[in-house]
Formats: structure tokens, C-alpha cells, sequence
């Protein structure tokens, strides 16, 4: 699988859509390729926070563990995404979550912390970007928390197929996914039938393409 160089990362990376390009190319030259295998951990919670992570390849998934052992993801991030991007632009000195690979292989940009601070405090147009993106993010990450209080399984997974209709989309594997929704892997491949036999969504091996998006839609909304 090609891997992008980090100027086109870059340039193709939500976060820094408000750039221009000589200021993506400083941010580019320091810029190292770094490749991890399934399971294999980024970062912890708690460690430096020095380091800004755009994927490249692959999928990472963020969470947090809680008393017990109990861990909690807070989102799964895929190609053009950025790794606890508040953390890092915030100021803050260390990790608040975990980052765990979840592909084989995942292939991660590494950009210095510093350097992209200083890009964003002395690029008016970057910082407004950089801003809407984190304010998105905060947003989605409330919708998750609600999601997973107040909604059932069913409308959850319909929740996170349509954020992906209607192209076809490569899905975590079952136990990811269930950790990502909050259940357990077995209601994950049950529901995921249950879809499929009512012929709302496609699902050749492990890649779904949603083929009746009202009807998910109308479940994920409790109607």
C-alpha cells in the first residue's frame, strides 16, 4: 500500500486545511514515518505529549481505562486524522488517553509538537481552522457519550454505518467495533445480520456499503 509523503498529508489532513503551502512544507521537513502492528500501543496516557500523529495508513484507536480495567473508547481515527489533537495543540504537557494501533500495518506521520504550535500561533488562518476542527471533535465526542447512555446497540451501529454511507467502508473487526459501541462482539456480528437480512446494508467479508440509508437512519434516530 502506497504511503503518502507528509506534504501530501498534509495538504490532504482536515486539521490544516486553512495552511498554505510553504507553511505545510516547513511543517513537512521534519516529518518522520513511523509503522506499528496490530495491538501495538502509540502512546499511553500520561506519556509526553511532544509528538503530533497524523494516520497514514491504517486505523488507531483512542481510549481511556477506568477503575477495574475497564476501558472506554473514545473514537476510532483512520487516514487524514490526527491522534488527540487537543493535548497536543492545547499546551497540555502529557496524554490524557491511550492510542492503540488496529491494523497490520498502521503507518503514522510524526510531526515535533513544538513546530506545529508555532505554526498555528502565527498562522491566523490555520489557528481558525485548527479551532472549528477541535470544536467538531468535542461535539462528535458528546454525541458518543450520549449515544452510549441513552441509545440501544441497534441504533448505535446504525449511528456509525451512516457516518460512513454511502461509500463502501472497511469495518473493524467485531471486537474493536464492540468497544467502540460500547457491547460485545457477539451483539455486534448479530446486529450487523439482523441489517443485512433486512437489506440494509451490503457486507462482503469485512467491507459494508449501506444500501437503505432511510431505514438506518429512522433507527438511529429511535423512530
Amino acid at each position: 500500500m502506497p504511503i503518502p509523503d507528509a506534504l501530501s498529508l498534509l495538504t490532504r489532513t482536515p486539521l490544516f486545511q486553512g495552511a498554505d503551502r510553504d507553511t505545510l512544507a516547513g511543517l513537512a521537513g521534519p516529518a518522520h514515518v513511523m509503522t506499528f502492528g496490530r495491538g501495538d500501543a502509540v502512546f499511553r496516557a500520561g506519556d509526553p505529549a511532544d509528538t503530533l500523529f497524523i494516520v497514514a495508513v491504517g486505523s488507531v484507536r483512542i481510549y481511556r481505562v477506568g477503575r477495574g480495567g475497564r476501558e472506554l473508547t473514545l473514537g476510532i481515527d483512520s487516514s487524514r486524522q490526527v491522534l488527540e489533537p487537543a493535548s497536543v495543540l492545547g499546551g497540555e504537557t502529557r496524554h490524557a488517553a491511550h492510542a492503540q494501533a488496529l491494523a497490520t500495518p498502521t503507518v503514522l506521520l510524526s510531526f515535533p509538537a513544538d513546530l506545529v504550535r508555532h505554526a498555528v500561533q502565527h498562522t491566523p488562518a490555520l489557528a481558525g481552522a485548527v479551532i472549528a476542527h477541535l470544536a467538531r471533535r468535542d461535539a462528535d465526542t458528546h454525541r458518543r457519550l450520549d449515544a452510549l447512555v441513552f441509545s440501544g446497540v441497534g441504533e448505535r451501529l446504525a449511528a456509525y454505518l451512516l457516518e460512513h454511507a454511502p461509500a463502501p467502508h472497511a469495518l473493524p473487526t467485531n471486537s474493536d467495533l464492540a468497544a467502540l459501541l460500547g457491547t460485545v462482539p457477539e451483539i455486534v456480528s448479530r446486529k450487523l445480520g439482523d441489517f443485512y437480512r433486512l437489506g440494509w446494508i451490503d457486507l462482503t467479508r469485512r467491507t459494508v456499503t449501506v444500501t437503505d440509508e432511510r431505514e438506518l437512519q429512522r433507527l438511529s434516530e429511535g423512530l
